[in-house]
C-alpha cells in the first residue's frame, strides 16, 4: 500500500518536526508507518500530550508524507473534508482512537481490549482493499476513496506491522515529554533519537552531576 508519492510542498525542517503546506508532523523514527502513526502523539504519559494530529488535514498529509497516499489524493481528500467538517472531524477523532489502541497492542500484544478495537478497524480495512496498479511493475493496494481513507490506509499497514513483525523488538523512549515508539530488534536502542532525547538526558544528567 506504500506508494512512491510524496507531498510535493516545500518542506521546512525543524528538530523531531517538520513541516509539510504549513502543518508541523513528526519526523519517522519508528521504522514502520504503523510505529510513526503512533508517533503523531509524543508524550503519552503526561497529562498534556503534544498532537500532531490537530485536525482532518494533518491527518491526510501525514498519510501521504508516510507513502501510504499519494500526494494528489491527499489534496482532493483535503478538499473534500473542508465542505464535510463534521465528517472529518469524526475520522479524526477515530483515528485518534486507533493510535492509542495499536500503541497499547505493540506494546503489549495481550491486551484483547486494543486487539477488539484494533481489528474492528482493520477489518474495515480488510472490506475495502483491493489490487490496483502501481507506479512501478507491480500492483499495490489501495483502500478506497473516501474520506476515511487515511484511517483505513493506516489499519492496513498496522495489520502488517502486527503480523509480520516480532512486538517484542518494540521499544518505547523514556525521554520526558515522549514515549515514543520504534523497533529495536537487536535490543540495543533506548532513545527515539540520540541527537533529542538521548543528548537531553545526557545533558540534564550531566547537570545533576555539577549540582552534586
Amino acid at each position: 500500500m506504500v506508494s512512491s508519492q510524496a507531498v510535493t510542498s516545500a518542506e521546512v525542517k525543524g528538530g523531531h518536526w517538520f513541516v509539510v503546506d504549513g502543518l508541523a508532523l513528526p519526523r519517522a523514527v519508528g521504522g514502520h508507518p504503523g510505529l510513526d502513526f503512533v508517533n503523531t502523539l509524543a508524550g503519552w504519559a503526561e497529562a498534556e500530550p503534544s498532537d500532531y494530529l490537530k485536525t482532518y488535514d494533518h491527518l491526510a498529509v501525514w498519510a501521504s508524507v508516510s507513502g501510504l497516499l499519494e500526494a494528489d489524493a491527499a489534496a482532493a481528500l483535503r478538499r473534500r473534508a473542508a465542505s464535510r467538517k463534521a465528517e472529518g472531524d469524526a475520522i479524526l477523532k477515530d483515528a485518534k482512537r486507533f493510535r492509542a489502541d495499536l500503541r497499547a497492542l505493540v506494546l503489549d500484544p495481550a491486551d484483547s481490549r486494543a486487539l477488539r478495537r484494533v481489528n474492528g478497524v482493520v477489518s474495515r480495512a480488510a472490506t475495502r482493499a483491493e489490487l490496483v496498479p502501481g507506479p512501478g511493475p507491480a500492483p499495490r493496494w489501495s483502500v478506497g476513496g473516501g474520506l476515511e481513507r487515511p484511517l483505513l490506509a493506516v489499519a492496513w499497514t498496522a495489520s502488517e506491522l502486527l503480523t509480520q513483525e516480532d512486538l517484542s523488538a518494540v521499544g518505547a523512549c523514556p525521554g520526558d515529554g515522549c514515549g515514543w515508539v520504534f523497533l529495536d530488534p537487536r535490543g540495543r536502542r533506548r532513545w527515539c533519537s540520540m541527537q533529542w532525547c538521548g543528548n537531553r538526558s545526557k545533558v540534564r544528567a550531566h547537570a545533576e552531576r555539577h549540582r552534586a
